[in-house]
């Protein structure tokens, strides 16, 4: 699975249709994280951003009309230089408006060099207490609600820090904990959601839809010149991938890619293991194999030195201050005698 990563909304603005149809397709996690920043166009204005509030709501709202499940993460920064208790409200409601599954509140930090290093602060104490006030908002939303009991495709890619669970994610990329075996990363399962948590829910394993084992074995029974045109299902039937076990081009891995759009983290999977969709691929056999081939030994050709006109200045200047040292010192040592 692909999950793309972090884009301003002016990058995005004119091409949401072809982003959409990108979210939509099975390979591709129907997850975007757009940073906002503020719900204020005069706090946006300040901070030089290229977009206002009705385009961010734009370009969330296009997009969870137009990609089932959508969900999109945002970032706010809370007493930006000039923040008035105005400014700080619009951002809230902007953030209860949509109830965000997550939303990433930090407090504004002067980089040295800025503009905004050396505009006049927002009092530190207002900048805690906006934060915290955001932070209580965000939190008491519940946005997995209504989960518990339905079925869910998942992707696993990693093993939970408590060591019992794994961890996989759902086509929006909600975090689905479920109890079974290590093998099981970098495969995808059905589960049914058996509770609902604030940060992530958990499932229990139905049916995994394509294992190691099966890999291996369907691996063992490829064709040796089998080309990844003629047996990759997403390759020419994309609607298919992410219902399909055979498709294993579309298998979690724990090297789920996340390339970034045009801009400005979320889980890190593990890299141990090899990619599912790479391990389709066989390797080819040399017309030489079997063969015995001569040993040529090549050897290298050497490059003569050449030396460049500023080169051959710099060493006569070199020479030349050494000589003139060398006169000075003769001269010194024949006027003291």
């Amino acid at each position: 699975m692909l999950r793309i990563g972090m884009t301003n909304p002016p990058y995005i603005l004119e091409h949401l249709k072809e982003i959409a149809d990108v979210l939509r397709h099975p390979c591709v996690y129907s997850f975007l994280h757009v940073p906002v920043q503020s719900g204020s166009d005069s706090i946006l204005s300040a901070m030089n951003r290229e977009y206002t509030v009705a385009d961010f709501r734009m370009v969330v709202d296009t997009l969870t009309e137009l990609v089932p499940g959508m969900q999109i993460a945002t970032d706010i920064i809370c007493g930006f230089p000039g923040e008035t208790d105005e400014d700080f409200a619009q951002t809230v409601n902007l953030v209860k408006d949509y109830q965000f599954a997550q939303v990433h509140i930090s407090q504004f930090y002067p980089r040295p060099g800025t503009p905004a290093a050396r505009m006049k602060k927002v009092a530190s104490h207002v900048v805690k207490s906006r934060s915290r006030e955001l932070t209580a908002v965000f939190e008491s939303f519940t946005p997995y609600a209504g989960m518990e009991g339905k079925i869910e495709r998942i992707w696993i890619t990693d093993i939970a820090s408590d060591g019992i669970h794994l961890v996989g994610h759902t086509k929006g990329y909600i975090q689905v904990l479920v109890v079974g075996p290590e093998s099981m990363q970098g495969s995808s399962a059905t589960v049914k959601i058996t509770s609902v948590g604030r940060w992530s829910v958990f499932g229990e394993v139905i049916e995994e839809v394509l294992n190691r084992n099966n890999i291996d074995r369907l691996n063992d029974e490829r064709p040796p010149y089998a080309s990844l045109d003629e047996n990759s299902v997403c390759s020419k039937q994309p609607d298919s991938c992410a219902c399909s076990s055979s498709a294993s081009c579309c298998q979690a891995s724990p090297g789920d890619t996340e390339p970034t759009l045009p801009m400005n983290d979320q889980t890190q999977a593990d890299q141990n293991d090899m990619n599912v969709g790479s391990r389709s691929l066989r390797k080819r056999k040399s017309p030489l194999d079997g063969k015995e081939t001569e040993k040529v030994q090549v050897i290298p050709k050497v490059q003569e030195a050449v030396w460049s006109p500023i080169d051959v200045t710099l060493l006569g200047g070199i020479v030349f201050s050494f000589l003139t040292s060398v006169a000075l010192l003769l001269y010194l040592g024949f006027v003291k005698n």
